[in-house]
């Protein structure tokens, strides 16, 4: 069987550019070399392909919500809690299982369309985990959880009697109990939660008061046995995670004593930029965060709250923090491949330009010899040149 030879402007990975231009030498899924057109030098009977751009691996985006596809994109609301209400309380209590199915579906197409290889979703039902977890895309399907007070008990059968195919995502620290939080560590499941993500979670953790504690009253996850953790959301998280691992999504409001903690632990954080920006939430301490030993990977959250109808594509967070000052491609290919692939429990490099099986090559079009640059200006979305495989 003829090998595949790719010529392109540039071609990069975790590492950063490797070459430019670059050469990429390939037996099906299978890297032989990847560097300089010199390094890899005349192979006889490949079959040539020339790509005008960059091209680098495909993409873990470590934090989804694709069953909320269907409803597309929605301007935000003044506040979280009325966002809530009316915008995805609505797809879960009026959709139909029909609906979600379709809108899961088409969740799957965009993160494809997006040059996603795997993802860490987070499903409102198991069998929504199921249509995700039995999709091309690899990862881990999160099946959400809630519970306070004596409604943890619930929460805490659910997590008992699932699958062991899927994962648990306890949803927040103020529609959580401890003991749902113990129950779903103790699984030895992978685990996934929002944290940290609001001010008003804080208030709700700390003092057991404001709009997200009457929210999940609301929701009927809380009552009056409900009980105060009286600390930050991370402090009583880690002072249950021990050594196990664990995906804190968005992380928007730590202390500083917290960088730290969370540099000692199997903590990996997922950051989702366009969705930070979408609910007012600024100066994302992720910089910090990877210089003091933090896991640190990207999600793109909801296409609710995306600008790119056509696609659910970690690309489109990376131009944003480039255009916020973010210019390493180190860094920034890093958060979206191999930092995800890990805290989802995949082999990384599946998602490298090292030598070995890889999961697929996506090219992002540039007629220019400064292609990765271009690549995070411009709106181009990226294409698959060596198709996604299982």
């Amino acid at each position: 069987m003829a090998r595949n030879l790719i010529y392109s402007h540039t071609i990069a990975d975790f590492r950063g550019i490797i070459a430019s231009p670059g050469a990429i030498l390939l037996d099906g899924h299978e890297i032989i070399a990847a560097g300089s057109p010199q390094e890899i030098g005349s192979i006889p009977d490949a079959n040539i392909q020339r790509i005008e751009g960059l091209v680098i691996p495909p993409f873990a985006n470590i934090h989804t919500h694709l069953d909320l596809s269907g409803v597309g994109i929605k301007p935000p609301a003044q506040s979280f809690v009325t966002w809530v209400e009316e915008t995805v309380t609505p797809i879960r209590t009026e959709s139909s299982v029909q609906e979600v199915q379709t809108a899961t579906k088409l969740g799957i197409d965009l993160a494809l369309a997006g040059g996603t290889a795997m993802v860490g979703d987070i499903a409102s039902t198991e069998d929504v985990a199921d249509l995700v977890e039995k999709s091309i895309l690899g990862g881990v399907s999160f099946v959400e959880v809630f519970g306070l007070g004596d409604r943890q008990a619930l929460a805490i059968e659910k997590i008992n009697v699932l699958s062991n195919r899927l994962g648990i995502s306890p949803h927040a620290p103020y529609s959580c109990g401890l003991d749902v939080y113990r129950a779903a560590f103790e699984s030895g499941r992978p685990v996934a939660t929002h944290l940290a993500e609001m001010q008003e979670e804080l208030e709700a953790t700390k003092n057991g008061s404001g709009d997200l504690v009457e929210f999940a009253t609301r929701l009927g996850v809380r009552n009056d046995t409900a009980t105060c953790w009286n600390k930050h959301p991370i402090d009583g998280l880690m002072e249950i995670l021990g050594e196990r691992s664990m995906i804190a999504v968005h992380v928007n409001y730590m202390e500083d004593r917290h960088v730290e903690l969370l540099a000692n632990s199997q903590v990996t954080v997922a950051y989702c930029p366009r969705a930070s920006a979408y609910f007012g939430h600024t100066n994302h301490r992720y910089q910090e965060m990877l210089a003091s030993g933090i896991a640190v990977a990207l999600g793109t959250d909801s296409l609710i709250c995306l600008d790119t109808p056509d696609r659910i594509s970690l690309l489109d967070e990376l131009r944003y923090l480039f255009k916020e000052g973010c210019t390493d491609p180190s860094t920034l290919l890093t958060m979206a491949t191999v930092n995800g692939a890990r805290a989802l429990g995949e082999d990384t490099t599946l998602l490298t330009l090292e030598r070995g099986r890889i999961a697929g090559l996506l090219a992002i079009d540039s007629a220019s010899e400064n292609a990765f640059e271009l690549a995070m200006v411009s709106t181009t979305p990226p294409r698959w040149i060596v198709p996604l495989t299982p």
